[in-house]
């Protein structure tokens, strides 16, 4: 069958250029690029085949700036997270091949679905390393029932072949994995918490939802964590100064409101948001509050308190600072 249009200069660039190749499945495509002796395997995610065309394998211009080679896995039309057999027919020919051991270093990446096909195709080389933001652990429905937000993927995929399907048992083949998810998303951190295996390293990152690479680049930390990942040298402290240090971003601020306001806490988020916009002059407090649902209400906060108002010393001052 003819090539499709999204995939055709990709394809092209990857033999012609860098000694790679070019595999089409029905439901997938899988390309390569030849560079450097560290192998880096991404996974699409859903939003992937919304990129502009011609496209490009998930992180491409991340992975091709680093100069290691690439192996990129692509969605065609509808998501179905990986799950069909000649995609774990190929994993399986890498494997047996000795396609993997052309490579001093094996790196597997991706987020949320992208996240899955990494944590379970990198047990097709043992020795790999994996990157996974907000990843569910299967989508089986026997395995996962309380798991509702991707049905149609459910059905699209074939969760009756067991190779490569849940990341509870591949984890286990891995020499290390890294799993960023934000621990107040209830389906997100049951899927963390199915991954067990020695090692599986936990990287909480509270408040962010499960878009915690939009996060990091607003930031300008993502470059940052994913080079440290894959070089092996990003420690769960080290993570952990990083965001800790962004913590007072507004972005950051109105996430955690936001959730608290929808959970109702209101009253609890004005006083934070008081605290906050005391502490940062230059932040526009009353949009904040607009933005996360409470009416602005803070231009009393910009008046000098009187001596009766100021509070009291110990607990509730340390209360207003840490708010």
């Amino acid at each position: 069958m003819p090539l499709p249009r999204k995939f055709r200069r990709a394809a092209i660039e990857a033999t012609a250029t860098t000694g790679g190749f070019f595999r089409d499945f029905d439901r997938h495509s899988a390309v390569h690029f030849q560079r450097g002796e560290t192998l880096i395997v991404t996974f699409d995610n859903m939003k992937s085949r919304d990129m502009p065309v011609p496209r490009y394998p998930w992180a491409h211009q991340f992975v091709a700036k680093q100069g290691h080679s690439h192996l990129g896995i692509m969605m065609k039309r509808r998501n179905d997270w990986f799950r069909h057999r000649q995609l774990c027919d190929f994993f399986d020919e890498l494997r047996d091949s000795g396609f993997f051991d052309r490579f001093d270093d094996v790196v597997f990446y991706g987020s949320s679905m992208g996240g899955y096909g990494a944590l379970t195709y990198a047990s097709a080389c043992p020795r790999a390393r994996a990157i996974a933001f907000s990843p569910q652990s299967t989508l089986s429905p026997e395995l996962v029932p309380w798991e509702r937000r991707y049905e149609n993927a459910r059905l699209r995929g074939d969760w009756s072949e067991p190779r490569y399907a849940d990341a509870a048992e591949t984890t286990r083949a891995l020499r290390k994995a890294l799993v960023f998810y934000d621990p107040y998303m209830a389906e997100d951190r049951a899927h963390a918490d199915r991954l067990a295996a020695p090692g599986v390293v936990h990287l909480p990152c509270p408040f962010l939802g499960h878009k915690i690479p939009r996060y990091l680049a607003f930031w300008g930390l993502l470059g940052t964590v994913v080079r440290g990942a894959i070089d092996d040298t990003l420690s769960d402290e080290a993570f952990l100064r990083m965001i800790r240090v962004r913590r007072d971003h507004k972005s950051y601020v109105r996430e955690v409101l936001s959730r608290a306001v929808a959970q109702g806490h209101g009253a609890l988020a004005r006083r934070a948001l008081e605290g906050f916009a005391a502490r940062r002059s230059n932040i526009p407090a009353d949009r904040l509050a607009r933005q996360i649902g409470l009416a602005p209400r803070l231009a009393a906060r910009q008046a000098p308190p009187t001596e009766a108002a100021q509070p009291p010393a110990g607990g509730n001052s340390a209360d207003r600072r840490d708010a």
